[in-house]
């Protein structure tokens, strides 16, 4: 089995482009925040509409609106996209989707990507659930015959190291399932992002650009919460066609 890290950065949002991962099953990783605050909502119901349009996200109906542009809260929307603030607002959430409303979820950049992936299998992947989103990879990929590929979101066309970690955390895990032998010179690719993970990781995401404007905004819990590794157990399958994110059981 092939395991691989994408080095793409899918260009702007002016400039998007499809890319073809449909020999993979994906692993898609958005560390800070979408990936996180998506198994966070998992863990409070069963599906969530996801899109990278604000016009599609104000015609669902029925819905808790939960947003951000630049990692600020939307205008108009119920929740920006901190998984702290929707553990606050759990009870809240939860009843809203147990009597039948939607949950919506539209990011800068990690929806975006999720869009531009062409797989039938694209998983969510983050620090909180590296472990859980491992093993299921690994096992989707083994009884469909098909490599693993990590992508790693970054922002906007420019590289984010927590995605880059979190990639590395995800991959070690992988490996712990690998059921043959691993050839030394397999996995040259995946070597840079394996060894940031034996570096202070924590550390260098906090003090990522991405760390740096949450801090700034206000949003230092959220940093500690998406740095805290295997917390979760949740892991999102993506339906391209219904545009929803559901609990892979």
């Amino acid at each position: 089995m092939k395991i691989s890290i994408s080095f793409d950065f899918f260009g702007s949002d002016e400039n998007p482009k499809t890319v073809d991962f449909s020999d993979y099953c994906v692993i898609i990783i958005d560390v800070l925040r979408a990936s996180t605050t998506i198994c966070t909502l998992l863990e409070l119901c069963d599906k969530i509409y996801i899109t990278d349009s604000l016009e599609k996200a104000e015609k669902i109906e029925n819905s808790i609106k939960i947003g951000e542009r630049n990692a600020q809260k939307i205008e108009g929307f119920d929740f920006g996209n901190s998984p702290v603030e929707l553990i606050v607002n759990k009870n809240l959430i939860k009843e809203h989707a147990n009597n039948g409303g939607n949950i919506v979820l539209t990011t800068t950049n990690g929806t975006r990507v999720l869009e531009n992936i062409s797989s039938e299998h694209i998983l969510i992947g983050s620090i909180t659930n590296a472990e859980e989103v491992a093993k299921k990879a690994y096992s989707i990929a083994k009884k469909n015959k098909k490599g693993i590929m990590l992508v790693p979101c970054h922002r906007k066309g420019n590289f984010a190291i927590e995605d880059f970690i979190g990639a590395g955390i995800i991959a070690n895990y992988l490996f712990k399932e690998y059921d043959e032998k691993i050839p030394d010179e397999k996995f040259e690719e995946l070597i840079s992002a394996r060894v940031l993970t034996k570096s202070d990781w924590v550390r260098k995401i906090f003090e990522s650009n991405s760390g740096a404007n949450l801090k700034k905004l206000g949003y230092f819990e959220d940093l500690i919460f998406c740095t805290s590794k295997n917390s979760q157990k949740s892991v999102g399958i993506f339906d391209k066609k219904s545009g929803i994110i559901s609990q892979l059981i």
